[in-house]
């Protein structure tokens, strides 16, 4: 009998690890994301912000601007259209939007 939460678990690392090696933060996820600007991110830092939002995946810990803009994600996809390098940026966003949540509950 297999083991589900086992088997999503390790799939859903392996999504994240993807993520974390393919993606080169050119931005153009945030640069196109409707949500950001009335969210109050810069765009002109757009490649910081995509950085940023790694380190979250990478440590619950980033720029608050990445963590602002991952939380303001409304699934619009328009990212993926637009990321070049085969991440799908809408599932890296609610990753670094799961990991904001495990640290928070990690300093509770």
């Amino acid at each position: 009998m297999t083991d589900t939460p086992t088997v999503f678990r390790t799939a859903l690392d392996q999504r994240t690890a993807d993520i974390l090696d393919n993606c080169t933060s050119c931005g153009k996820c945030v640069e196109v994301c409707p949500m950001a600007a009335p969210a109050g991110v810069r765009i002109s830092q757009a490649k910081s912000i995509a950085d940023g939002v790694l380190d979250i995946i990478r440590t619950g810990k980033g720029p608050e601007e990445s963590a602002l803009w991952a939380n303001s994600c409304t699934a619009s996809g328009h990212c993926i259209e637009a990321c070049q390098d085969g991440v799908n940026p809408r599932f890296m966003l609610a990753m670094a939007r799961a990991a904001i949540l495990r640290n928070q509950d990690a300093t509770l």
